[in-house]
């Protein structure tokens, strides 16, 4: 069958020179596989193990093993993630579960086979991600690996050639030491693409002379974090379950007939689509366009709720850079209201981590409506199907102390939303059982318009107090902004034209007077031409942890825009009711939204810290 090797083959593998052992099929190929959500890990898997004897899934749902021509196939499944953020702020857990599924295959894979999409635009920020992803599984591990493109059918072959020429994609292969294989999905059958597959996983085997060694130290150290952050999942359900059941026992729970409820958080955190999921229909414009407060009402088993969603604060960036239409337009909207709202929703993502930076600019930014905001808030984490079989107590054990602070300052009130089941109404009607029990327990929230300071003294994330000039700070914001703008664009135009098939710009000789707009003034900034700036940063004056988290800004927006920009795309190419002209117009029009608001943000910050310093006068910029 074609799991043996030649005796051509093995003549040749026995005279390697070195002090490597004769190579020796293995009697089992342990394989690992990698790769983005929907990239078809699980596809591969079903097609190799198609033509196995027996296919039995084998104590857990990512490992599957298999028997072909009487050796053992393993197979494990990763986890999968869905946005192509910096590392730093994929969740703890996730980065956990990776370690602990490769563990699965002890003492180590003979392959890793890292899955992409044929189809899917493989952009810089994908590339750098996934090197992350696997650099954690150890030294040398990209010698054990190669790329599986999937759904080679729905590609030409020369476009496939084409894509793997391209830098972002060309790197990841190179690490992989130029191994790759496109997979047909739509004919799964063919078995000939298998016994390809094989042969490169028999070559990696030979040349290294065996599995990839697991660092066994690590495995140990993930499996009894793991082992006491279960425990204390279990224990904060259960104390979360026992004090609702005090609640509701001293407390008269009855159910409101009006729910008001505030959203809050970062932009860019999802408010706009929890809005969306209480109401049950698209009430609030998603892609992190939110510059005033929007309102939205529904009836809901019978009562009214409305939903005030408001603009988000900076994630990384301190309170006093946020753009003063943020605070403006929530305390403005809370105040004119003839009724203060039942209760606050802190929206948060269940799939990012959430650190002692976010916890003190959080503080900061919840502070404007007073020490009291927190009896009356709930953490509303969406996304919460990421995170698969993995249940949001363990997420927030996992995390650490600065989540587990968040949690106990909102009195263990939490709730988790589905945002694949938008449908599924029942987990917003347990949401509103949660605020009908909140509401029992306290007295009605009133606005204190005088801002609570937020303690520096002794804080236990040990954040230190940068002095710096207001004018320094601008200038390195406004050059970097720039730079980092061009950067989006110029990806955004190679985006365009491999999903749609056409230049952005479909005159080129026009293509210096097409723009995206940036401003107000409706000037485009031009991707032929290097940004200008005037005024070049005084970089020695600017902390390293300043430029560190303006990257960390930059970036996030740079994956979400790119995702965004991504999915609209590819859904106004796939519509069959619309024509060429109308699907180039809504393009350009997608491209326009999701870009427009990451210029609105900067704008104003930038105009709010751009006044000229007077005599001695400084800023304190507080710092990781």
């Amino acid at each position: 069958m074609f799991f043996t090797t030649s005796e051509h083959a093995r003549g040749k593998m026995s005279k390697r020179a070195g002090n490597k052992m004769d190579y020796c099929s293995p009697k089992e190929l342990r394989v690992v596989l990698l790769g983005k959500h929907h990239s078809g890990k699980t596809s591969v898997i079903n097609t190799v193990l198609q033509s196995s004897e027996t296919a039995v899934k084998v104590s857990t749902d990512v490992k599957t093993e298999g028997f072909i021509d009487g050796r053992r196939i393993c197979l494990i499944e990763s986890p999968g993630w869905w946005k192509t953020f910096n590392l730093t702020d994929l969740s703890n857990i996730s980065k956990q579960q990776l370690i602990r599924r490769i563990s699965l295959i002890s003492p180590g894979p003979h392959a890793v086979l890292i899955v992409i999409r044929a189809d899917r635009t493989f952009t810089d920020t994908d590339a750098e991600f996934l090197e992350k992803s696997v650099d954690l599984l150890g030294e040398n591990i990209w010698t054990h690996s190669l790329i599986i493109f999937t759904r080679g059918d729905l590609v030409k072959q020369e476009d496939i050639k084409r894509k793997i020429q391209e830098s972002a994609l060309s790197r990841i292969i190179g690490k992989c030491e130029n191994k790759y294989q496109v997979f047909n999905n739509i004919n799964p059958h063919d078995q000939t693409q298998v016994k390809e597959l094989i042969g490169k996983i028999e070559g990696i085997v030979e040349k290294n002379g065996k599995h990839f060694d697991i660092d066994q130290e690590k495995v140990r150290e993930v499996k009894e974090q793991l082992e006491e952050i279960q425990t204390r999942a279990i224990s904060r359900k259960c104390k979360v379950e026992q004090q609702r059941s005090t609640v509701q026992e001293k407390a008269c729970v009855r159910r409101l007939e009006e729910i008001r409820l505030v959203l809050l958080g970062w932009v860019l955190a999802g408010k706009s689509s929890a809005g969306n999921i209480i109401l049950n229909q698209d009430e609030f414009i998603t892609g992190g366009k939110t510059r005033a407060t929007m309102k939205g009402f529904r009836k809901i088993e019978g009562r009214k709720v409305s939903v005030l969603d408001t603009p988000g604060w900076w994630k990384y960036l301190a309170s006093e850079l946020n753009p003063d239409f943020i605070t403006s337009a929530i305390l403005e909207s809370i105040s004119e209201c003839e009724k203060f709202p039942h209760a606050f929703l802190l929206v948060i993502p269940a799939d990012t981590s959430f650190q002692k930076e976010q916890k003190r600019i959080v503080e900061e930014n919840m502070s404007i409506l007073g020490e009291d905001v927190w009896r009356h808030t709930i953490v509303l984490f969406t996304w919460g199907d990421r995170l698969s079989d993995i249940s949001i107590e363990q997420h927030i054990e996992s995390e650490g102390e600065a989540l587990q602070w968040l949690i106990e300052k909102c009195r263990n009130r939490y709730h988790v939303f589905n945002n694949i089941n938008k449908e599924n109404q029942a987990q917003v009607s347990e949401l509103l059982r949660k605020i009908d029990e909140m509401v029992a327990e306290n007295s009605l929230f009133v606005l204190n318009t005088e801002k609570t300071p937020v303690k520096t003294d002794g804080r236990a994330d040990n954040q230190e107090e940068v002095i710096i000039r207001l004018k320094d700070f601008h200038c390195f914001l406004d050059a970097g902004f720039k730079l980092k703008a061009q950067e989006i664009r110029l990806k955004i135009e190679k985006l365009f034209m491999h999903v749609m098939e056409e230049p952005l710009n479909a005159d080129e000789s026009q293509s210096k007077e097409f723009g995206v707009t940036f401003t107000d003034q409706k000037t485009p900034y031009d991707s032929h031409q290097p940004p200008k700036v005037n005024n070049p940063p005084q970089q020695d004056n600017i902390p390293e942890q300043i430029k560190a988290l303006l990257e960390r800004e930059f970036s996030r927006w740079e994956s979400i825009i790119i995702d965004g920009v991504r999915e609209s795309l590819q859904d106004i190419k796939s519509s069959f009711e619309l024509s060429q002209t109308e699907k180039r117009i809504r393009s350009m029009d997608a491209v326009e939204m999701w870009l427009e608001n990451y210029y609105h943000y900067i704008e104003h910050t930038i105009d709010k810290i751009q006044e000229p310093e007077s005599g001695t006068k400084r800023k304190r910029l507080k710092t990781q």
